[in-house]
């Protein structure tokens, strides 16, 4: 589905920043050591994930499975567990660093409707060896209208970073994806794909802000 392939790409834009970020991450630790806002902020937000993936192991009954994974230059870094609910649909996906079993690297959650289509998903990840605050926080909101499926994207800060919308409307395929740069350079402008027939089909009615969902629910 359209979706879990958009979470592949967030969780190799992670992996890539991970790697491209830990020799800077070494060297300059102080910068987010002294935004103690942001620390905590996002430490709050994955702590919350993590209490809402604990929450809904107790409700339901859930598959696991486990698998080790890693990266170039960090083979066999982390054990990866999912769980599935009793149809199927992927609830959340965690990873423990192997050599310390209580931390956390990585943390995915998907919220299902009735249908088992995804409304919410959260998600988050630290550095492999820069523990002070997770390097990357996401919260999606989900709409449906027919055929076409759109999400935004926030980070834990409540800063907008990512919108796409896929499917089809009016007989025509829809395939729209900006980032927060892109849609700041289209606000205001007329006959851009903000101001489409499609673009509304898709986001009118989907909140413009993360809202009370930073709290994982």
């Amino acid at each position: 589905m359209l979706w879990r392939t958009r979470q592949r790409s967030l969780l190799l834009g992670i992996v890539c920043m991970i790697l491209a970020n830990m020799a800077w991450a070494a060297e300059q630790p102080s910068r987010m050591r002294e935004d103690k806002t942001h620390v905590q902020v996002w430490n709050g937000f994955v702590a919350g994930i993590l209490a809402l993936h604990q929450q809904k192991l107790v409700e339901q009954e859930m598959n696991k499975t486990t698998k080790v994974g890693g990266y170039a230059s960090l083979p066999d870094f982390y054990t990866e567990e999912e769980y599935r609910d009793s149809e199927g649909h992927l609830v959340s996906r965690l990873q423990w660093e192997r050599k310390t079993p209580q931390n956390l690297h990585a943390i995915e959650l998907f919220i299902h409707d009735s249908k088992g289509r995804v409304i919410r998903d959260y998600a988050g990840a630290y550095l492999p060896h820069y523990r002070n605050a997770p390097t990357q926080t996401l919260l999606s909101l989900h709409s449906y209208n027919g055929s076409l499926h759109a999400f935004r994207t926030f980070d834990a800060s409540a800063d907008f970073l990512y919108e796409q919308c896929n499917g089809q409307y009016q007989g025509k395929a829809v395939a729209i994806s900006l980032d927060i740069d892109e849609k700041e350079a289209l606000e205001g402008q007329p006959g851009t794909i903000l101001n489409s027939k499609a673009y509304a089909a898709c986001f009118n009615g989907m909140s413009q802000t993360a809202g009370d969902y930073l709290r994982p629910q």
